[in-house]
């Protein structure tokens, strides 16, 4: 019957099982790749934002460091040169390290718009006038610098920017120009756009929202070209829009990108980046993939683990079974009952010992208490009696000595009677704390009672002498005032010593000893309190 019962319970316990097994399976399945879907998204568009903002972060470092330099070199021009076209032309030619940064040339223009009064270097196609350029009508107007819209640079035919800085003389009256022409596609500022590609089919492209054009692209865009028109390109209408960071949007070849974009704030130019959404999801949707394909395939194994685990997993119930019956039957003692581990048999196995041990603690506990103060910890008089005896046996085989010191404190009583028990249990517990450092490990520091202590050094060659100095370090200690919140306390200390050798030890008992140091006791305290005294007979 009972064989029968736990088989049933057996295959219910087999069916529920397979069927949380699947049903967990397949919830966390959905939820971890879930979970995992949008993790992989987010950090995807992170990674995407951090590496645009770095890249448009250095293009705007590369057009500041030109447009600072430019300024440099436009305080340095002695002022008597922009009349003096030659030597000017020279000075200008001598600035090396700035002709790198402005390949196509620069230019010192008079504030009517030319022609030029020097250049560096000299082009024969370099136009006449300038007046009509933007650049040089916002440099000339504001008196502050100014950079171009990207244009097509009349004396090279190449996609270029140029940054003016006005020559003012000490009343701020304009008296030049000093421009400064880079092609975008200079090495080492702009032409790594030109040749670069996000993933496989992305680009990257520069844009002018002020100037409605294309700066620079990765792709078949060419260079100063216009924006598309409204409604064409819907990552492009919404930068117009001041649309920034992270999103998805339809490009104008009819395809959902993944858009970044960033700010190039010195130029007021715009960074996109833009890639396919499949493309730049592939990784997404692989790692879903194969997570899928990893829960199925580890799947189907484990199910049929579980039902050979199951068989092994229940004899623990028969085998509990069995030893409670036994111990109920008498044939078997009380003790702690095998149990396995990691299951629900284990746990009531491991309640019921842990029930036995509870009783076990408990018992000594209540032993402890027996033997010791609780106040102080320390051993109390039954214990340290009990230590006495045993030592006493000991010594009377060895031959070695031992000395028992009784300790009774001075002044304690007006504690208790000025500030109450509660603070003087706290100044006995830090009594208790100094006692103990005056002696060594394998002596014993009692509490008695009340204020009485006892204090038992064993196993000594000299135990007088080694009485004495515990005796005096014991006195000194105590005569050392106690802090108890804000109280300052000082009590001391009378201590008698009676010491024994094993040849002596045969003819007494603990009790003895015990008042024959507390004898000695009130001899110290009789001789004047805060010192010891030793027994002797007489």
């Amino acid at each position: 019957m009972a064989r029968q019962y736990g088989n049933s319970l057996k295959r219910r316990i087999a069916a529920v099982a397979s069927l949380l097994f699947l049903l967990g399976i397949g919830l966390i399945t959905f939820f971890v790749t879930r979970i995992l879907h949008d993790d992989m998204r987010e950090m995807l568009f992170k990674q995407q934002l951090t590496t645009v903002s770095y890249i448009a972060q250095d293009i705007n470092g590369k057009i500041k460091l030109r447009l600072d330099s430019l300024q440099r070199v436009a305080l340095k021009i002695p002022p008597e040169y922009l009349s003096q076209p030659k030597q000017l032309q020279d000075w200008l030619e001598q600035r090396h390290a700035i002709h790198l940064m402005f390949p196509t040339g620069m230019m010192v223009i008079p504030p009517d718009g030319g022609p030029t009064i020097a250049e560096a270097p000299r082009l024969a196609s370099r136009p006449k006038s300038f007046a009509d350029r933007d650049w040089f009508i916002k440099a000339s107007t504001t008196r502050q610098p100014a950079i171009s819209k990207p244009l097509i640079a009349r004396a090279t035919n190449e996609a270029s920017v140029v940054i003016a800085v006005p020559i003012l003389d000490s009343h701020g009256k304009l008296q030049a120009i000093l421009a400064g022409v880079t092609p975008l596609a200079t090495p080492g500022f702009l032409d790594l756009i030109q040749s670069s590609k996000l993933g496989k089919n992305g680009r990257y492209q520069v844009i002018s929202p002020e100037h409605d054009v294309y700066v620079l692209t990765s792709d078949a865009n060419p260079a100063v070209s216009r924006l598309p028109k409204a409604g064409i390109d819907e990552s492009i209408d919404l930068a117009r829009t001041g649309k920034r960071g992270v999103f998805i949007a339809r490009s104008d070849g009819a395809e959902d990108e993944l858009i970044a974009i960033a700010e190039v704030p010195t130029s007021n130019w715009l960074l996109l980046a833009r890639q396919s959404r499949d493309e730049a999801f592939e990784p997404v949707s692989h790692s879903v993939r194969n997570s899928l394909l990893i829960t199925t395939l580890l799947g189907i194994p484990l199910l049929a683990v579980l039902f050979s685990a199951l068989s092994h997993l229940l004899m623990p119930f028969a085998k509990l079974a069995e030893q409670l019956r036994e111990m109920t039957d008498g044939t078997r003692l009380m003790e702690p009952v095998s149990a396995s581990v990691m299951d629900e048999v284990a746990d009531v196995a491991n309640s019921f010992n842990g029930l036995q041990r509870r009783i076990l603690e408990q018992e000594k506990r209540l032993a402890d208490l027996a033997h010791h103060d609780p106040l102080t910890g320390l051993p109390n008089r039954l214990k340290i009696i009990d230590r006495l005896e045993s030592e006493l046996l000991r010594i009377r085989r060895s031959g070695a000595g031992l000395a028992l010191l009784f300790l009774d404190l001075d002044r304690f009583k007006p504690v208790n009677d000025d500030y109450g028990h509660q603070v003087g249990d706290h100044l006995l517990r830090q009594i208790a704390q100094r006692l103990q450092a005056c002696v060594r490990d394998v002596d014993t520091v009692a509490r008695l009672g009340g204020d009485e202590f006892l204090i038992l050094l064993s196993d000594s060659e000299a135990p007088l002498e080694a009485a004495e100095r515990v005796a005096q370090h014991c006195i000194d200690a105590l005569s050392i005032e106690v802090r108890v919140g804000d109280l300052r306390l000082t009590v001391g200390v009378s201590i008698g010593i009676v010491v024994t050798m094993g040849k002596d030890a045969a003819g007494v008992t603990a009790a003895q000893l015990s008042s024959f140091a507390d004898i000695a006791m009130y001899r110290a305290k009789s001789a004047g309190r805060g010192r010891y005294a030793v027994y002797t007979p007489d």
